[in-house]
């Protein structure tokens, strides 16, 4: 009994010193490497003018408008995606123009958000879809009769550096200023 005590003493010995090397590997700590930081250039873009910047935003928000009123009601994620798109693109005009025309168009604004909202809640129907189809014809027939670039071209800001940009809503980015 007392030899195997001593026989297994010994292979413990030997065993603690020499080690597996997995084993020790395993338990041994690692340092923890820490990533250099992700540096972004940010590029400098030059200012465009008001008019060119108007006609761009105007000419998207046809050519949205109008894939919206040809597909409506065809494909609900494309109808999401339409007005979204749509409503976004008068947006930008709104903060083009001088604060009494962009009131103007606020108003279409608003009509258009509360078609966008039946969609977003999913609520179609075919009663309702009609209704909506005829809210999206009228609304492009009275904002290319009264918003296009010839009509507006008065009525848009000098430059657009020299008042304050417009406030972001949380949907439209305000989460990232606020973390800079």
């Amino acid at each position: 009994m007392e030899r195997r005590f001593h026989v297994l003493l010994a292979v413990v010995l030997v065993l603690s010193l020499t080690g597996c090397d997995a084993v020790q590997r395993k338990f041994t700590r690692k340092k923890k490497v820490v990533k250099a930081p992700r540096i972004y250039q940010i590029k400098k873009y030059p200012v465009r003018p008001p008019a060119e910047l108007y006609k761009k935003h105007y000419s998207y928000w046809q050519s949205w408008q109008a894939e919206l009123i040809q597909v409506f009601g065809q494909n609900s994620k494309k109808d999401k995606r339409c007005v979204e798109e749509a409503i976004g693109q008068l947006k930008d005009m709104r903060n083009i123009l001088i604060p009494s025309k962009a009131e103007e168009l606020e108003r279409h604004i608003g009509r258009m958000e509360e078609a966008r909202n039946v969609i977003l809640r999913s609520q179609l129907t075919f009663a309702n879809r009609d209704s909506l189809r005829m809210t999206f014809e009228r609304e492009e027939r009275v904002i290319r009769r009264e918003f296009a670039y010839d009509k507006v071209k008065d009525s848009l800001r000098k430059t657009m550096e020299e008042e304050e940009p417009p406030k972001l809503t949380m949907a439209e980015g305000a989460g990232i200023e606020s973390q800079k």
